[in-house]
């Protein structure tokens, strides 16, 4: 029986990578409790699905490596946000263990200068070492993960690519360019895989230990995904030239069949096989890989030649699911005057968030999915359906964000637990929403219909009674004008692509409480933030090579640190919002 092949992308989020564990967590609960009702012999639907791809940046990067693992592994997964030492992986990281207060640590700057990141990365090796440790494999493999399960990490490589823009004269200056935008691709390998799918992916095998080679760079690629510019540590990967053949911006499946041909780097003479490359947050050059998902299921079998998967709701067979927290609290200004933002420096800092929010989605995938006219897409995103009702009707400009990890730049969920465990039990909800209401396709869809025809009618029957679907408002809407959503109508039966069927997961989850941050926890972080900046500082100003402009400096450290905590202080409460209680 053919499966219904599903990727799943993973946007940047930085702390908001907490809902996008708790999509994650609910995801394979929903999976894990259709395959125990398929081999208890109850009415389910029948059809089978496969994960396939796996792709992530930055936080949600880290998150897609962590899955390709406990996809592998047993774990319990989280209904109470409050528990500790659990074998949840991804609970463990986002909620339990990375924390401001960890990432405040010095001992990072215990060795010589030069500093490397403004805060203590330590935190996130431990996070990566904890991530092959203390594993608890299946009795058997899942049936929807597919034995060659591929992951796509966005990377940021600082040293580049060069690439020459003209064949007849290579090296010309005005005639070449370098890439920064990078990615690094790795494979499952397991007891029933027939073979590695392709040479230029790192083979992860999980029948043997876990300390060679390729789990090594596992780790250190799924710290680099997720190393925020300048805060955390960057990581150096060891690469060959074969990576770059061809360019990482070139598509999955146009690769798999050489058209168009191959490009390949202008190394100058004398580059080695094996390149040490600098690499920071994927996020910077493409914070929603939702591209590598997408054209990977093309070059599946039935493989795309077109490079578009199919659309229409009958005849699609695969599609991607795009976690996109996309945390921000931004808000239009319809007061805006551009002259007073046209200063150096409101300049430079609207530029960095604007780079920062231009690359966090897939504009071209997006429009698709908000205009209902495929179905080989979809994304969760947040929603807060409960606090946006209280807002509702209201002129009030300050209705919070649905995320509180989208607080301070989307570095709040850093700096109290609450927030991430408010976020993790957001994701879990939004998720069954979503598989609910929108993660469905008709009965006569080309799988659906495979698999529920060879039924006794009577047990066809009872099935499509119990977990029959209307069709989803935005497409039902846009059928006049959608030719996707013409080959339906109101009437058709549509059918879940993943049921919930226990009746724990298909239980209503009630509205996730708000909390808030304190003042005295806000009082700690306060010094702990000053500590780093006084040991930073420290260090810098023991490389000046005066000695009379180092004793100038060090006099002056006290006095800016009186005079800055009150102003950090206080921006911190703005951006904290409703999130902050005194």
């Amino acid at each position: 029986m053919a499966s219904f092949k599903i990727g799943i992308s993973m946007a940047g989020a930085i702390s908001a990578g907490a809902y996008t564990a708790g999509v994650l967590d609910f995801l394979t609960e929903a999976l894990d409790e259709w395959q125990k009702a398929r081999a208890r012999g109850e009415l389910v639907p029948p059809h089978e699905v496969s994960i396939e791809v796996i792709s992530g940046a930055s936080a949600g990067g880290i998150c897609a490596a962590i899955s390709t693992v406990m996809l592998q592994d047993e774990f319990e997964h989280i209904h109470d946000t409050s528990k500790t030492g659990t074998t949840n992986r991804l609970y463990e990281s986002w909620v339990n263990q990375i924390d401001i207060r960890k990432l405040l640590g010095t001992d990072d700057l215990k060795s010589a200068p030069p500093i490397l990141s403004l805060l203590d990365s330590t935190i996130i090796d431990s996070i990566a070492n904890d991530l092959l440790r203390d594993r608890i494999p299946l009795p058997a493999p899942r049936p929807y993960v597919s034995p060659n399960l591929t992951l796509f990490l966005s990377l940021t490589n600082l040293r580049g690519t060069p690439y020459s823009l003209n064949g007849a004269a290579p090296g010309s200056p005005e005639e070449g360019t370098f890439f920064f935008g990078d990615r690094i691709r790795f494979e499952t390998v397991r007891s029933d895989t027939t073979r590695p799918s392709s040479p230029l992916a790192h083979i992860l095998d999980f029948t043997r230990h876990i300390e060679d080679e390729a789990w090594e760079i596992f780790k250190t690629a799924a710290m680099a995904t997720g190393a925020v510019p300048v805060f955390l540590l960057p990581r150096v990967l060891d690469r060959n030239r074969s990576n770059y053949t061809p360019p990482p911006w070139e598509s999955v499946a146009s690769a798999a069949t050489g058209n168009p041909p191959p490009i390949s780097p202008n190394f100058p003479p004398g580059t080695p096989d094996r390149l040490l490359t600098l690499n920071v947050d994927g996020g910077v050059t493409n914070n929603d890989p939702f591209n590598y998902a997408h054209d990977y299921l093309a070059s599946l079998e039935p493989i795309r030649l077109d490079g578009e998967n199919p659309s229409t709701a009958l005849g699609t067979d695969r599609a991607v699911i795009s976690i996109a927290p996309f945390p921000t609290t931004d808000t239009f200004d319809i007061k805006y005057n551009p002259r007073d933002h046209s200063s150096i420096f409101s300049v430079l800092v609207k530029v960095l968030s604007a780079l920062v929010s231009q690359s966090r989605f897939f504009g071209e995938s997006l429009s698709k999915v908000m205009n209902g006219t495929t179905f080989n897409r979809f994304v969760i995103a947040p929603s807060d359906y409960d606090t946006a009702m209280k807002y509702s009707g209201t002129a009030r400009p300050d209705e919070p964000p649905a995320l509180q990890c989208a607080t301070i730049g989307a570095f709040g969920g850093f700096f109290d637990r609450g927030f991430r465990a408010h976020d993790y039990a957001l994701g879990r909800r939004n998720c069954q929403r979503f598989l609910k209401d929108s993660f469905v396709l008709p009965e006569a869809n080309i799988i659906i219909k495979a698999a529920l025809d060879p039924l006794d009618p009577g047990r066809r029957e009872s099935i499509i009674s119990r977990f029959k679907r209307p069709a989803p408002g935005t497409y039902a809407e846009s059928k006049q004008n959608s030719p996707q959503a013409d080959q339906t109508n109101n009437r058709d039966c549509w059918l879940p692509i993943i049921p919930l069927c226990s009746e724990t997961l298909s239980k209503h989850i009630p509205p996730i409480e708000r909390v808030k941050m304190s003042g005295a926890a806000l009082n700690l972080i306060c010094g702990m933030i000053m500590a780093r900046f006084r040991e930073l500082i420290s260090l810098l100003i023991s490389g000046i090579p005066s000695p009379t402009l180092r004793i100038f400096l060090r006099l002056g450290q006290p006095i800016i640190r009186f005079l800055a905590r009150g102003p950090l202080r206080e921006a911190l409460i703005n951006g904290l919002g409703d999130s902050y209680q005194p």
